[in-house]
């Protein structure tokens, strides 16, 4: 693996707000293939921090806050409507690569939640998971941010699969996977103003 410059992307952290993060990028020298090292509290392809995802879930299946006053919560107009992304959330916790899906089977959860309180009972699952206690919801939103950043730590996520990093890609031959040494070697001489270095 080789550097391969930076990319910025607009993420909505807890008590940030909306923020601009700067992503290293990384090519393979053997198969020209790319990847991105994304911060331990962020999953890959979406907008949101993944304790605000969490946290959204808890606010909507723990203490039954409405969808308009948790979107109002981290930045979403008051005049918007329904919050698709937190419907999107509950459905596919546990079961999505990019929201724990490593996690769903180990926890038994083998199928998209269907209903409110299937997608509660997913959330109990991985709230367990984390030795966190649901019913003190108050307790449990301030304990979120460490406990769900503590759950990605040092993860590898493509579209289908996560693993840790510095194990071998499910699937790959150690001989074969290019990724067994990594090597941050940057292209770029002088990046200039932007990305740190």
């Amino acid at each position: 693996m080789q550097g391969h410059g930076f990319y910025n992307r607009q993420v909505c952290g807890l008590s940030e707000g909306w923020i601009l993060i700067w992503v290293r990028r990384y090519v393979c020298r053997d198969c020209g293939h790319t990847m991105s090292r994304l911060p331990d509290w962020l999953h890959p392809w979406r907008w949101y921090a993944a304790a605000v995802i969490i946290e959204a879930l808890c606010r909507d299946l723990i203490l039954g806050e409405t969808a308009r006053a948790i979107g109002v919560r981290f930045g979403r107009s008051s005049d918007e409507g329904e919050w698709r992304s937190l419907r999107r959330w509950r459905t596919q916790l546990l079961v999505s690569p990019s929201l724990w899906g490593w996690l769903g089977v180990r926890l038994g959860v083998r199928a998209a939640a269907s209903s409110r309180e299937q997608g509660r009972s997913h959330l109990m699952r991985f709230l367990g998971e984390m030795n966190m206690n649901p019913g003190l919801a108050v307790k449990v939103l301030a304990e979120l941010r460490a406990a769900v950043r503590a759950t990605l730590s040092g993860l590898v996520h493509n579209r289908r699969q996560a693993w840790l990093l510095g194990r071998f890609r499910p699937g790959t031959a150690r001989a074969a996977d290019s990724g067994s040494t990594p090597m941050a070697l940057p292209t770029e001489k002088d990046s200039g103003p932007g990305p740190p270095g």
